[in-house]
């Protein structure tokens, strides 16, 4: 592919707002997962979560369009503002050129669905139910207030591919920046928290259970210990642009996309496949028109689950051997479904741009299976980081694999 300009990026996560307070908690090693005590006095099994900002400050957000705005479409939105800025755009210059949005959201404001229809089932009476439920409920309410904020006439819409919507949305941001259709492509994921959510992912047993009174110590990738993933939430924001248009404007981009992959399993609704996974991964890279021994890093998917981290990593063998570093920043932010695969474009992109590589947490002990692999336990600086991979393996048997690359590779 004709790599493409990342100039701006947004972050609300778990680890807080914005690109510096993200940026210091990779490098320290900081947990986001705390303890939820409304879950634990509801008594459901997982009671720890990767909590964000649902209300982050955000100029675009006026009272008229907020009462459209579900956590999941205000996080979005904080998240635009922060990467418009380091883009150097402004909801007035974004007039001046042809743009796109693509947000990736699994799902939305579950909660407010339960809320509406238990309303309804105690009064009997329609007019009793928000008036407001559909627009703030709808996955693609988050992209749709984008559009409204920003004046945004191009078109916009929401991917919905479970864990990998937001990978999705910045890969096919990417093919859209490269037919010269849009000048600027606004692309991410976003994806709020409640307790109907978490509830479907406790009934099938994916959540981790054992660390309720630990709550820091509860997302294990790679670890003998871990047993399930911590669910999260948060919003991560990125503008595309072509690198001749980005100097056009005068921005440096801080990274680029180089490479980008798609496949589907095809065998398995909830278990991933290490064949499709490496294919995806050899797709991508071979998209860049690179070799696999010339990727320095993997953000892994790494979600921590019994069953999933072990096919990953073989996936990962199979490719790139024993080269590359290792790590998952879910280890620190948990899992936030249809925006984790954004933000951890993000992260890399920022790794690669900071030269470091931030550690997986709470690796304790291990997985003997995996004494082959360069697995990052403490933080590792001062580096000349090229080319990284993030994956994203979602359920549905949807993955994708982004290459990217630094501003100076």
């Amino acid at each position: 592919m004709e790599k493409v300009a990342i100039t701006g990026r947004g972050l609300i996560t778990p680890l807080g707002n914005g690109l510096p307070v993200n940026e210091e908690a990779l490098r320290l090693g900081r947990s986001g997962t705390v303890l939820v005590p409304a879950w634990k006095e509801m008594g459901l099994d997982s009671q720890v979560a990767g909590l964000a900002d649902e209300d982050p400050p955000c100029e675009l957000l006026d009272p008229k369009i907020k009462r459209f705005a579900a956590p999941n479409s205000r996080m979005a939105v904080a998240a635009v503002c922060e990467a418009l800025k380091e883009a150097g755009l402004t909801k007035e210059t974004l007039k001046n050129y042809k743009v796109a949005i693509i947000n990736g959201c699994a799902g939305s404001a579950y909660e407010e669905i339960h809320e509406g229809a238990r309303t309804f089932e105690k009064t009997g009476k329609c007019k009793k139910v928000k008036p407001l439920i559909v627009p703030r409920v709808m996955a693609s309410s988050a992209v749709s207030i984008m559009s409204i904020a920003l004046g945004v006439t191009g078109e916009t819409y929401d991917i919905s591919s479970a864990c990998t919507s937001g990978a999705h949305a910045i890969l096919l941001a990417s093919r859209l920046v490269n037919t010269g259709i849009y000048d600027i492509v606004i692309a991410g994921g976003s994806e709020e928290l409640n307790w109907v959510h978490a509830l479907g992912f406790n009934s099938i047993r994916a959540l981790s259970t054992a660390y309720n009174d630990r709550p820091s110590q509860a997302s294990r990738p790679f670890d003998t210990e871990r047993d399930g993933f911590v669910i999260a939430e948060g919003a991560g924001i990125v503008i595309l642009e072509k690198p001749e248009h980005a100097k056009a404007r005068g921005v440096k981009p801080v990274s680029y996309i180089t490479g980008i992959a798609a496949n589907s399993n095809a065998i398995d609704m909830v278990v991933p496949d290490a064949a499709s996974n490496a294919e995806v991964m050899k797709m991508a890279v071979r998209d860049a028109g690179i070799s696999p021994s010339d990727i320095d890093y993997i953000n892994t998917h790494g979600t921590a689950t019994p069953v999933g981290d072990p096919i990953e990593m073989d996936a990962i063998q199979r490719v790139f051997g024993s080269n590359p570093a290792i790590n998952s920043t879910k280890s620190m932010t948990g899992h936030m479904i249809g925006a984790t695969g954004a933000v951890e474009i993000i992260f890399t992109s920022m790794m690669l741009e900071k030269g470091f590589i931030s550690p997986s947490i709470n690796l304790d002990n291990p997985e003997p299976a995996f004494a082959w692999a360069d697995i990052v336990r403490k933080t590792r600086t001062n580096l000349n980081l090229k080319h990284a991979i993030s994956n994203s393996f979602g359920f549905g048997g949807s993955n994708a694999c982004i290459v990217i690359s630094s501003a100076d590779a």
